[in-house]
């Protein structure tokens, strides 16, 4: 498994996890929500809470009490929320493996920003769903070619070239995310899940010998992890990363017309947002 993914794959299973304790849990008839709030599996999918419930302390569904379903139906909850940071691509290349050598050829992206917006709603307790779209910049600083031994690994000859250009990505993506915990104002808690859908990859860069272009759309997935902060009722604010990565970008060489086939895009984002319910 490749280094750039390891923390997201682990991520995801925990995810995986944490859902099924939490299914055992409601299974067993009863949760602690924040704050000692008690309430039964039946009197919360039903839209009200017992007597142990209704707020995080002693607030209401209007002055900061939890969504843990004394106020109604929260699956029934939509929200649009706006984001924008930082987008680090680490990896944007091919690999193509002539015994003995293994070739990886690419180019190196420097940090950039990215911003863009989601559309979703809570499904159930402690899940959510959203249609996001991002739009990443980064500029390109150097293409670089490099000739490994295909059994050891051993580095046999690279070169390094600088260049100029830059490429533009814009991903639509449809994510699942879990929530760690209850929704209350002035509470933070954690949440985490992934995504899949579609990069499409416009770019062009030059070194002083030749000039490349990306002009493609791949598949997309990425993993999702960050602290949401419910700053009034109907305001969140939030910090997240993401992971997306995409395996077949065609890029080509236009000075030899030659196509260098599919690269992997790995991105690395941090992102500040803001989400607005209804």
């Amino acid at each position: 498994m490749k280094p750039g993914i390891l923390f997201p794959a682990i991520a995801f299973v925990l995810c995986i996890s944490a859902t099924a304790v939490r299914a055992q849990v409601f299974d067993n008839g009863s949760d602690l929500g924040p704050k000692g709030d008690v309430f039964d599996n039946d009197s919360f999918f039903s839209g009200s809470a017992n007597s142990g419930g209704g707020s995080c302390s002693s607030g209401s569904c209007s002055s900061g009490g939890c969504d843990n379903g004394s106020c109604g139906r929260i699956f029934d909850q939509k929200y649009l929320s706006v984001f924008g940071g930082f987008s680090d691509v680490d990896n944007f290349e091919r690999t193509l493996i002539v015994p003995p050598s293994r070739f990886v050829d690419g180019a190196d992206l420097n940090s950039g920003y990215a911003a863009g917006f989601a559309i979703g709603g809570v499904v159930k307790q402690f899940i959510r769903n959203e249609l996001e779209f991002t739009y990443r910049n980064n500029d390109v600083g150097n293409v670089f070619n490099n000739e490994f031994n295909s059994t050891t690994g051993v580095l046999i000859a690279g070169t390094r070239t600088p260049a100029v250009g830059d490429v533009n990505s814009y991903s639509g993506m449809y994510n699942f995310i879990f929530d760690v915990g209850n929704r209350c104002v002035q509470v933070p808690h954690l949440y985490i899940g992934g995504g899949l859908g579609s990069i499409y990859a416009d770019g062009n860069w030059a070194t002083a010998a030749e000039n490349f272009e990306v002009n493609d759309t791949s598949f997309a997935y990425q993993f999702i992890g960050g602290i949401n902060y419910p700053v009034r009722p109907l305001v969140d604010v939030y910090t997240e990363y993401r992971f997306l990565g995409a395996d077949n970008l065609n890029v080509e060489n236009l000075t030899t017309g030659v196509s260098l086939g599919d690269f992997n895009f790995d991105s690395h984002n941090v992102f500040f947002g803001v989400r607005v319910r209804r």
